[in-house]
């Protein structure tokens, strides 16, 4: 590890250790925050920096800036989307305005569904936190304790502070958009951008480095249980089987610590077998609500102590169950 957690001026709760990976790449890995930053992934090439994913807002973005003037001298030519959720793109007009020149890279699906629907998830952002805000504040006046009223008092802050950061926001797009596969040929570095199908989202990026043997998969891999709710479970085995014919050792993912490769038959895993668990109580015709108990309790035993590292950040029960009735809408 290069560094211990670094905040940057104004980070807020924007925390990161960053990790060397392989020669000139790096992982800046997010702490859990009360508005959760995805992990960037810093890959230095001969004539610069590519950058991938951007986090949740452009003050955390800043602090990856800040944090890149301590590693190299390069500038940063390239900025890669993994997908169109906002915890991965909302700091992307940083880089623009600290490194002019540089280009936002996407695939074409992930760049449309920014437009179609990032853009108006920002705006139901501006538009719902303050009533998470009046929600805090009404929490805190009836806080039993000093603890709980401390906790309360810096989530408040940051929901503040997040207000203001998405009032403001200035949404930098892709410059660049490719179908399914882009890859850059460089003096020292070879880097595939690709699309392996759909997971997460229907537009995926996976970024490989062949001969480091790394691969950054934004949330198609991520080290708690998978937000599926623009997913596509019953495709998601399928991507990640393709993304394993790729040789690698390393896998920076979109949260959570740097994995080793075991870490995908893990995941692979989980997604099938609670597909496969939903699909099969939904053929007997059994409603969502007898479908729930029913798969986490055939899942826990094999998977819920797999997922257990950030237990206290996003419980494992907590999301299978959203897993659950995601896959039931898609597959009853």
């Amino acid at each position: 590890m290069d560094c211990c957690g670094h905040e940057g001026p104004g980070g807020g709760d924007a925390r990161f250790d960053v990790v060397k990976v392989a020669d000139g790449v790096h992982a800046a890995v997010a702490s859990p925050a009360y508005k959760v930053n995805c992990n960037t992934a810093i890959i230095e090439i001969d004539d610069g920096v590519m950058i991938v994913d951007t986090h949740s807002k452009p003050s955390a973005a800043r602090v990856i800036v800040e944090r890149l003037r301590d590693l190299t001298p390069k500038p940063v030519r390239y900025v890669v989307n993994t997908h169109f959720h906002w915890d991965h793109w909302h700091g992307n007009e940083v880089y623009p305005a600290a490194y002019p020149g540089a280009d936002i890279v996407t695939n074409q699906i992930t760049r449309e569904a920014m437009l179609k629907k990032g853009l108006k998830r920002i705006q139901d952002h501006v538009r719902q936190v303050p009533a998470e805000i009046a929600t805090l504040k009404a929490d805190l006046a009836a806080a039993p304790n000093a603890t709980q009223r401390a906790k309360l008092e810096a989530d408040l802050r940051l929901a503040e502070s997040y207000l203001r950061e998405v009032t403001a926001l200035k949404p930098a797009l892709p410059t660049i958009a490719f179908e399914r596969t882009m890859k850059l040929y460089r003096r020292d570095r070879e880097i595939h951008l690709l699309h392996l199908g759909r997971a997460h989202t229907e537009g995926d990026v996976f970024v490989y480095l062949p001969k480091e043997k790394v691969v950054i998969t934004g949330d198609a891999l991520i080290g708690w249980t998978p937000f599926m709710g623009d997913g596509y479970p019953d495709e998601w085995a399928a991507t990640l089987d393709r993304l394993a014919q790729l040789d690698f050792t390393h896998i920076i993912m979109g949260h959570g610590n740097v994995a080793g490769r075991e870490w995908l038959g893990t995941f692979r895993s989980y997604v099938h077998e609670m597909v496969e668990a939903v699909r099969q109580e939904a053929a007997t015709g059994a409603t969502l609500d007898e479908v729930k108990p029913r798969v986490v309790a055939k899942l826990a035993p094999r998977h819920e102590k797999a997922f257990a590292a950030y237990a206290d950040y996003r419980p494992w029960r907590t999301g299978v169950l959203a897993n659950i009735e995601r896959t039931f809408a898609m597959v009853s």
